[in-house]
């Protein structure tokens, strides 16, 4: 009798438990429904995403971009993904017209490279050449002219010894009156750039017959002022001035712009 009552007891709970398992396996199912159906909209995803009519349509906006890094990159990415696919030819077109395109500009700039390079070897043969066996430095200057101090010139010249080269900028002015300059300019085409000098250290003066005066400074030029200097020496409107208890403001000649061109082509030909 107690052992009908035990397992007449012991009846619900194996029927709860059946049903706790079957309600288990179905969630199971469902939650394996759920992620077949989430790997296949990833793939429908995937497949708008990066599919070869996609990728394409990619490729020819970056190549109409002239985005060449972007090109090659969804070029591989496509050859990856669909290399047997009609839009994978089309796109190894535009790949291999970007890597030729690649290859003719590097070959231009090896060209200008080389240009530029033998340009500046002929500057500096052009330029002339002391040297001073006293202080061990040979000093180039450009060719056109011969800068005195009694004169209205600009000009730069650069020393060079123990494999290092030192530019140096010289503005002079020649008059009837001194002007007692304390201030030197150098202009172009809206660009100024002011001259730094100490007067009494880079600043000189002198007077000839017939009651001619000079004056004029030759300084050191640093990083900034030898970059403002290329561009300057290019322009026809290129002007100095310098301004004190009067001012003096003229336009450089041809030739003293040539010979700053030179003189810039020169010193980097012995810096490279």
């Amino acid at each position: 009798m107690k052992k009908l009552l035990l397992l007449l007891l012991c009846v619900p709970l194996i029927f709860s438990n059946c049903s706790n398992e079957e309600k288990e396996l179905e969630l199971q199912n469902e939650v394996k429904s759920l992620k077949s159906q989430v790997y296949e909209l990833n793939d429908e995803l995937d497949e708008c995403e990066n599919g070869s009519e996609k990728i394409l349509a990619k490729i020819k906006i970056a190549n109409n971009n002239n985005n060449n890094s972007d090109v090659k990159s969804l070029f591989l990415d496509l050859e990856k993904r669909h290399p047997e696919s009609s839009e994978y030819t089309e796109a190894k077109n535009i790949y291999n017209e970007v890597i030729k395109k690649e290859e003719n500009e590097k070959e231009r700039l090896r060209k200008e490279e080389e240009r530029l390079k033998n340009e500046k070897l002929k500057s500096l043969k052009k330029l002339k050449k002391k040297y001073d066996d006293v202080s061990g430095i040979t000093w180039y200057k450009q060719p056109y002219f011969t800068h005195y101090t009694n004169v209205n010139r600009t000009s730069i010249y650069f020393g060079f010894s123990g494999g290092t080269a030192s530019l140096r900028l010289k503005m002079s002015y020649e008059g009837d009156n001194w002007i007692f300059f304390e201030n030197a300019i150098l202009s172009y085409d809206g660009n100024s750039k002011r001259i730094y000098f100490d007067k009494y250290k880079n600043k000189d003066s002198d007077s000839g017959y017939g009651g001619r005066v000079w004056e004029w400074i030759d300084v050191s030029v640093d990083d900034g002022l030898e970059n403002f200097l290329r561009e300057f020496a290019k322009s026809k409107n290129a002007k100095m001035r310098l301004s004190g208890k009067y001012t003096k403001t003229r336009t450089l000649s041809s030739n003293e712009r040539r010979g700053i061109l030179d003189v810039l082509n020169g010193y980097d030909a012995l810096n490279e």
